[in-house]
């Protein structure tokens, strides 16, 4: 049997979540339900275990026979991924775990229970609250942590074994610890030091591209809007979407969508009441912290 090491040689950190997992792979059938925030890897755990994904953004409306149809299609044996399955409708939340506990399906053609084939369900949401609790309780779940500064170093390092070991802290900070955009602003570094016609990237020529780039104090790892919305929230003690939308010049709409509605609510409350850019470990410093020419 492969081993847990093995199976996982391509993730960094999330050795609780690498267990739980791996003790699913090897022996549990219930459905898995990963939650974690967006570009945490859920996709990467579904890709190591070999899984199949499934597109839930074409399953619109109500009707089973969307999700049915690449169930039925499978082959014993395969582990089916579904991702971001807190946008499906409820009632096809509600006939899909039917359809598990029973191990069958209704066809309305031959007006008969048919089986489904003898398959595994992964499912993947940055969002709780849209889920049904019978769909959650049915589920083997998973909720992958926080990745330390150290861990996202590494991940930032093997993906780009040519980059300044120096320059990578200003990277991870302005990533607000999540894997995903520390690797698209590596990206970006890299491609700004050939339009700039840098030799190598330095501590100061990175902290140069990402203000720049994306208006982002490197020191601080903080954007212009973040910034701001950080000092209100010290000021005040404490700050309210409509705040927010303010603050940053944009509706409520946008800042929902910017600021809020990818958060889990345990990280939107410390940005809200203590002034901690989620993604980012709380302390004290975030009050001394004073962005370039503000």
């Amino acid at each position: 049997m492969i081993t847990q090491k093995e199976l996982f040689k391509n993730i960094v950190g999330q050795e609780q979540a690498k267990n739980a997992i791996y003790d699913w792979y090897c022996s549990e059938k219930q459905p898995l339900l990963i939650y974690g925030n967006s570009g945490y890897g859920k996709t990467m755990f579904s890709e190591q275990l070999g899984a199949k994904t499934i597109d839930t953004t074409q399953m619109r409306g109500d009707r089973l026979n969307t999700i049915l149809k690449p169930i039925k299609e499978a082959e014993d044996g395969d582990i089916l991924f579904f991702d971001e399955i807190h946008s499906l409708p409820g009632k096809i939340l509600e006939g899909l775990y039917k359809i598990i506990d029973k191990g069958t399906f209704y066809d309305t053609e031959l007006c008969m229970d048919l089986p489904i084939p003898n398959v595994r369900f992964v499912f993947a949401t940055n969002i709780l609250n849209p889920l049904p609790e019978a769909f959650k309780n049915r589920c083997r779940f998973v909720e992958l942590q926080d990745y330390t500064e150290e861990e996202l170093a590494e991940i930032v390092q093997k993906a780009n074994p040519g980059l300044n070991k120096e320059s990578i802290p200003s990277i991870i900070r302005a990533s607000k610890g999540v894997p995903r955009t520390a690797l698209s602003l590596a990206k970006s570094m890299k491609a700004g030091m050939v339009t700039e016609g840098y030799k190598n990237l330095t501590v100061n020529r990175v902290n140069d591209l990402l203000d720049s780039r994306f208006n982002i104090d490197g020191d601080t790892g903080l954007s212009a809007k973040e910034f701001k919305i950080v000092q209100k929230v010290i000021e005040r003690g404490s700050i309210s979407t409509s705040a927010v939308a303010n603050i940053i010049g944009c509706n409520i709409k946008d800042a929902k969508l910017l600021y809020i509605e990818p958060l889990r609510a345990s990280e939107w409350l410390a940005v809200s009441t203590h002034g901690v850019i989620p993604g980012r470990r709380a302390h004290e410093n975030y009050r001394l912290f004073t962005r370039k020419g503000a």
